[in-house]
């Protein structure tokens, strides 16, 4: 039977949970040398950690994909009227259990944030598709309202 030796000033590669990965990531004050760290990150995430440099270890997070709806007013040249996205979001430094754990981060533009635990989530997709359900509703009445008017005034 043989034994691996390990030597001293070489310290054992920590295993990777399921579903992370190693990243590296850029730490320091801005204008100051910054060092490159690797840490765990989320599959996930599509944070480039050294594009977007933190000040502290601490400060790192996490964040998926945002996926996002517009809602745009014909009163309004090509802008939105509301932005709505998700992402999924961790914070793994933070001391509320909750953003360290996955989460859902709810934004619109102007407003704060929401961030929801994943059965938070759940129930405002059900909400947003009944919402979707009424919009999709309303815009039938209103196209029959004006195919109605349309044809009234063409036999009048």
């Amino acid at each position: 039977m043989t034994t691996t030796v390990q030597p001293a000033n070489v310290a054992a590669f920590p295993a990777i949970k399921p579903g992370y990965h190693l990243a590296p990531v850029a730490i320091g004050s801005p204008g100051a040398t910054r060092r490159i760290a690797y840490l765990e990150c989320p599959d996930f995430c599509v944070i480039d950690h050294v594009a977007e440099p933190v000040t502290f270890i601490e400060d790192v997070s996490h964040s998926g994909a945002n996926h996002t709806a517009y809602v745009y007013s014909f009163l309004r040249d090509a802008l939105p009227t509301y932005t709505l996205s998700a992402s999924v979001g961790i914070d793994p430094m933070s001391s509320d259990p909750e953003l360290q754990a996955a989460h859902i981060v709810v934004s619109d533009e102007g407003n704060a944030d929401a961030y929801l635990t994943p059965e938070m989530a759940d129930a405002t997709a059900d909400e947003l598709e009944a919402l979707a359900s009424k919009l999709r509703e309303a815009a039938r009445t209103a196209r029959l309202h004006n195919q109605h008017e349309a044809t009234q005034a063409v036999t009048a």
